[in-house]
């Protein structure tokens, strides 16, 4: 079995990189349960521009990830204002 010539370099950055990911995975994760939607959006555009930073390394094509990024940020706002509503108005059921 062979496993090719090993770049450390290119392990270090790898290892960072993918360490930065999974910190920042955590960060949504807890963001979400915390249901701060500013907070979500951010950090999805941030894991989103970390994959389309590694396949712009790939193929040299970066201008249709300006779309992507702006629907995620949308997207992952949007979700979490909205589950703030539903989460409020059960609140407010609750109490009653």
């Amino acid at each position: 079995m062979t496993f090719g010539d090993i770049n450390i370099w290119l392990w270090a950055v790898l290892f960072v990189i993918t360490l930065l990911y999974e910190y920042l995975t955590v960060s949504c994760i807890i963001a979400i349960n915390k249901l701060q939607s500013f907070a979500v959006a951010n950090i999805s555009v941030a894991l989103n521009a970390i994959g389309m930073g590694c396949v712009y390394a790939y193929t040299g094509e970066i201008n249709n990830g300006i779309p992507i990024l702006a629907a995620v940020w949308l997207g992952n706002y949007y979700a979490i204002e909205r589950e703030k509503k539903k989460k409020a108005k059960n609140d407010i059921k609750n109490k009653l």
